[in-house]
């Protein structure tokens, strides 16, 4: 006796109860936080088209968002009670080799969230040859701007550091990579480096470029 057509509903009911566990989890804030990305950087924020995007988890990339609770003491009370803060890692969109991410930051029970923005230094910089594999002089810093979006990020919830890493090409062999750290209800630029260069490594040019440091 064949028993598959009888049993077939309940494995496709068994399939989607994956989809609907991640649905379910999705935490009270998320959706508040996606309609401030949503409305701020509009297509640059689609999230890919879906309606609901899945939790991923603290310690997954990819397609999905992620959200991050810790305690700080503010600078102009270190001595008061402690302020619970809420970090949401929105996924907004992706390429073909880099995922867009914004981050929504809520901090004491009645604040607002707001949608960080990140400081980033506008790089000056000129090619030595048709090949683009060095420079003609040491990249300068010509200023700074602000981003709310970053590049394949990602958060170490031990040091309250955001990272981003963005490949120029698909290879990676010219990218560019930023640290802000949490301090004092805000993330601050604290390094950040960058290698605008293609093709194969050349022992004669620098690795890469560290073209900012806080406090050096």
């Amino acid at each position: 006796m064949n028993v598959l057509p009888a049993l077939l509903p309940a494995l496709l009911l068994v399939a989607a109860l994956p989809s609907l566990a991640l649905a379910a989890e999705r935490p009270e804030g998320i959706a508040a936080a996606e309609a401030i990305a949503r409305a701020a950087l509009g297509a640059d924020c689609d999230m890919n088209g879906m309606e609901d995007v899945p939790m991923a988890g603290p310690e997954a990339e990819g397609f999905g968002h992620a959200l991050y609770r810790f305690a700080y003491k503010p600078g102009y009370d270190p001595n008061g009670p402690d302020i619970e803060a809420e970090l949401y890692q929105l996924f907004c969109g992706s390429g073909a080799y880099n995922i867009r991410n914004a981050f929504v930051l809520k901090t004491g029970d009645s604040d607002t969230p707001k949608l960080i923005a990140f400081a980033t230094p506008d790089l000056a910089y000129a090619y030595a040859n048709e090949e683009n594999s060095r420079l003609a002089a040491d990249p300068r810093i010509d200023g700074f701007r602000a981003t709310a979006l970053l590049v394949n990020a990602s958060f170490d919830e031990k040091t309250r550091t955001i990272t981003s890493h963005t490949a120029w090409r698909g290879i990676g062999d010219a990218w560019d990579s930023g640290e802000w750290v949490f301090r004092n209800g805000d993330f601050r630029l604290t390094r950040f480096e960058f290698d605008p260069t293609y093709g194969d490594p050349d022992p004669t040019v620098p690795e890469s470029y560290v073209v900012y440091e806080a406090g050096k």
